[in-house]
């Protein structure tokens, strides 16, 4: 930490690590139930608005991964979503190993930007698998590119082997981790007009689907409530599922509680 009030960049992202339990000889575990300190929580919000970027990490990690607070770190009753900040229970949230269910990785990546990490993976630690692998990873990724997910290549065991030890490598978790805040936060931060507080929730909007985040932003702009107004869009809008408001709307909230609690 910088300061007792703040946090580096470096310092939140390792935070976070931790908190995922992640190790370079860790595997995917649905049963983690990851919690992050409290006081780790409160210097991000405290770097903010100095720093525009880090706070972003806890529309990932809390909003989107459905991650909670240590236990003991809050009073229950100031959840939004009304599970006394615990963790993730195995049929939801998302976690740092994450290979075989939902996506790859923390934000569950899919389709063309799990190609580009499988890219980033072959030039940068080709020691995980010689030549031939290699260029079938690379063939799966031009296959992402075409229109395949996740689903379609789970299975195929050299992309298992490379997942998870890219997801042992502490430089392509930081990857993914940069990759959320320059694909999902940043533009619904730009399309918040810099209200953090909506951006919080956005930036999960975002990730489920760009256009559904543009129309998301453009309900809020004049809206009295704008966070609620982001919500009613994640399912209003198109693309949007009337199935977000009771799986993902109250972890969504859980960021903009936080960041009330301690932006003073």
């Amino acid at each position: 930490m910088t300061s007792p009030a703040s946090i580096s960049p470096g310092d939140a992202m390792q935070a976070i690590l931790d908190a995922g339990k992640w190790t370079d000889s860790a595997d995917e575990d649905q049963g983690l139930a990851e919690t992050l300190p409290l006081e780790a929580v409160k210097a991000i919000i405290k770097s903010y608005p100095e720093d525009q970027r880090t706070i972003g990490l806890l529309s990932l990690a809390i909003g989107a991964g459905k991650w909670g607070i240590e236990e003991g770190g809050l009073p229950s009753e100031t959840d939004p979503a009304k599970d006394r900040w615990r963790g993730p229970n195995r049929a939801s949230g998302k976690h740092l190993m994450n290979y075989k269910t939902g996506g790859v990785g923390l934000p569950h990546l899919d389709t063309e930007r799990l190609g580009v990490f499988m890219g980033y993976l072959v030039q940068n630690h080709g020691e995980i698998g010689p030549a031939a692998e290699q260029n079938e990873i690379r063939n799966l990724a031009k296959k992402l590119n075409s229109g395949s997910a996740f689903a379609d290549i789970r299975a195929n065991a050299t992309f298992k082997k490379w997942m998870l030890q890219g997801l042992r490598k502490k430089d392509s978790q930081i990857w993914i981790l940069e990759h959320w805040l320059k694909d999902y936060w940043d533009p619904a931060f730009a399309a918040a007009h810099r209200d953090v507080r909506v951006a919080l929730v956005l930036a999960r909007v975002w990730n489920t689907r760009s256009s559904l985040g543009r129309c998301a932003a453009a309900k809020a702009e004049h809206a009295a409530d704008k966070v609620q107004a982001v919500l009613e869009a994640y399912v209003s809008c198109p693309g949007g599922d009337p199935d977000y408001e009771d799986r993902r709307w109250n972890w969504m909230r859980r960021p903009v509680a936080l960041y009330d609690m301690f932006a003073k």
